[in-house]
């Protein structure tokens, strides 16, 4: 029973794909979700450029919050993951409607995991004393942080409904919605922050409330067209119910939201652990992450690509068309890296002088970027081989090794390589080439040994993984 939505061209024709066609239909889907997660980036630069001028502790402040922010969001997004890859696999079995039961399980969960959200983002002064934040930033994080979790269970339900378009091949329409968002939110910030046009001059605090409205009207804006769909859809009495949709959502994303959490924990731990390392190395390391983050939102973008297409296909019951997919997005995705990854080998000194014009600042960060250089093409294969096995159901394996190899390689090396041997921030992101080599050679290794392919072979009633 199809879905009454308009999916985009060549999202859907992908039986029997040769390579080049493959190719095609991942960058196809790839692209506008790359866009869009640039996006929700943007929102971040843009809080933080409009809150520059009320000096450098309002700055440091709003970063802090933000990096925090994400680790509160984290584990939602993650399991949000779990309603794109049901919808993906119900509209492979020709039940693309089914995706409507599994976008309703995900914003009831988004609902309540926004709530509480919202609850513990009221003060968070508790966690900055506990993280030695200097006293004088204290005030502007927690006031940026509880006016940008005002509608948290909205932006928790703007994840889940994203995915659920994302599962049934539109990216774009989530795409067109985050672009105008960010308008919106510039408009906001920019009136709210300072007091303009009659309205209060709130400062961080306006910064916060003009993401949160942003992203409130994103949600209801993809709310409403769900309610259409549903509204439309055709009596069906294969339909999940809640409670089953709930249970094939969580079996997908309460892994992954664990791995997304605990990967996040551990990244914030390694920033930590680099934060005694000196201003020039914390400049060196965040300058670095701005510059590579052009190459990885792109990678991650393939990645989510992927994890439909494979998803899609093992829902037709066709895992050698799920393997021509993510194979596919390999080659894309190692292709675009490997590409970024020798501009930033070859240009990481002119790079660096776009940011700063410090000559120690400028050489930390060339060096950064050749590190980055040598991980770029083993980072492409591990997000790219995580999406391709999430698509094919096989999470707590992959969930395992991931948490695994960064809370190992990551402050492992922030720690060792660059507090104790005294290499710095560069010692630290070795820590980066560990992580991303072991997680892309063991994931190659589960991809290839093909215990996913179990997916497709068994009814769907029961299926392993779910």
């Amino acid at each position: 029973m199809g879905l009454p939505l308009r999916l985009k061209p060549g999202a859907l024709s992908f039986g029997g794909a040769q390579p080049d066609a493959a190719r095609r239909e991942v960058i196809t889907l790839a692209w506008p979700i790359a866009v869009a997660l640039l996006g929700d980036t943007a929102m971040g630069l843009v809080d933080t450029a409009l809150v520059g001028g009320l000096g450098a502790n309002a700055l440091g402040g709003v970063g802090i919050a933000i990096i925090l922010t994400w680790l509160n969001y984290a584990i939602v997004f993650g399991v949000m993951r779990g309603v794109k890859v049901c919808s993906a696999h119900a509209l492979g079995e020709a039940k693309g409607a089914h995706g409507l039961a599994y976008a309703r399980a995900g914003g009831a969960l988004a609902l309540v995991a926004g709530a509480a959200v919202f609850v513990l983002a009221r003060d968070i002064s508790w966690a900055l004393r506990a993280l030695h934040v200097d006293p004088a930033m204290i005030p502007h994080a927690r006031a940026f942080m509880a006016a940008r979790t005002t509608l948290a269970p909205l932006t928790c339900l703007l994840s889940a409904l994203v995915q659920w378009r994302q599962g049934i091949g539109d990216s774009r329409t989530p795409m067109r919605i985050t672009l105008s968002g960010n308008l919106l939110n510039a408009a906001l910030a920019w009136t709210l922050i300072h007091g303009h046009l009659g309205l209060p001059r709130l400062g961080v605090a306006g910064a916060g409330y003009a993401t949160a409205i942003a992203e409130g009207v994103n949600a209801l804006r993809l709310g409403a067209l769900w309610l259409a769909a549903w509204r439309a859809r055709s009596p069906d009495p294969t339909m999940p119910s809640l409670r089953a949709a709930l249970g094939r959502v969580c079996s997908v994303g309460v892994p992954t939201g664990l791995q997304f959490g605990l990967e996040t924990l551990a990244f914030t731990v390694f920033t930590a652990i680099l934060g005694g390392l000196g201003a020039t190395e914390v400049a060196a390391h965040q300058i670095a992450l701005a510059v590579i983050r052009t190459s990885f939102l792109p990678g991650v973008a393939v990645s989510e690509s992927a994890s439909v297409l494979v998803g899609r296909a093992l829902g037709r019951g066709n895992p050698d068309e799920a393997d021509r997919m993510a194979r596919a997005a390999l080659r894309v995705a190692i292709t675009f890296m490997a590409g970024c990854g020798l501009v930033f080998a070859l240009g990481g000194s002119h790079i660096a002088r776009v940011f700063t014009d410090d000559p120690a600042l400028v050489e930390t960060v060339r060096r950064l970027l050749i590190v980055a250089a040598v991980f770029q093409v083993l980072d492409g294969a591990s997000i790219v081989l995580r999406g391709a096995l999430r698509g094919a159901r096989d999470v707590r394996w992959a969930a395992f090794l991931g948490i695994a190899a960064i809370w190992t390689c990551v402050p492992g090396a922030a720690w060792y390589f660059g507090r104790v041997l005294g290499w710095g921030v560069v010692g630290g992101w070795l820590g980066f080439v560990g992580e991303t080599g072991v997680g892309a050679a063991l994931l190659w290794w589960r991809w290839t040994r093909g215990h996913w392919r179990a997916n497709a072979a068994a009814p769907r009633a029961s299926a392993p993984a779910w």
